[in-house]
């Protein structure tokens, strides 16, 4: 029994809500991104950056910190090969945070990947034994 419900989790794909912004929240965003961009490049660590510029809603200051270590990852990682222990350090965060907050991307690219891809063959969902 004990199997079959450790399979059960692990073939249930989790869940994620996409935040749409308004106007206003896409401008502060803008302005965010951009002030922790310069702040990294000063040679700022990750804390340092987020200090950099206060956002008045904590819960989109969250979103968007989150979001741009995504950002940061995705670039570093991804667009230029960096080892995620060196953006760690480079950024003064723990190895953990950059690997939760890497697994984390990956889940989100294959639930919107396996979303669409049921959208565009409504809802025809592909077996696999993997």
């Amino acid at each position: 029994m004990k199997k079959k419900e450790k399979i059960s989790k692990k073939a249930e794909m989790p869940e994620f809500s996409f935040k749409e912004f308004t106007e206003d929240e896409g401008r502060i965003y803008e302005v965010a991104v951009s002030k922790f961009r310069a702040a990294i490049a000063a040679g700022k660590t990750l804390r340092q950056a987020y200090e950099s510029y206060a956002i008045e809603d904590k819960e989109l200051e969250k979103l968007i910190q989150a979001d741009f270590l995504k950002i940061l990852i995705a670039e570093q990682h991804f667009g230029q090969n960096q080892d995620l222990d060196d953006i760690a350090k480079t950024l003064d965060v723990s190895i953990n945070l950059i690997k939760e907050t890497h697994a984390r991307m990956l889940q989100e690219v294959g639930v919107t990947a396996a979303s669409q891809f049921g959208e565009k063959f409504n809802g025809i969902i592909p077996k696999t034994n993997d």
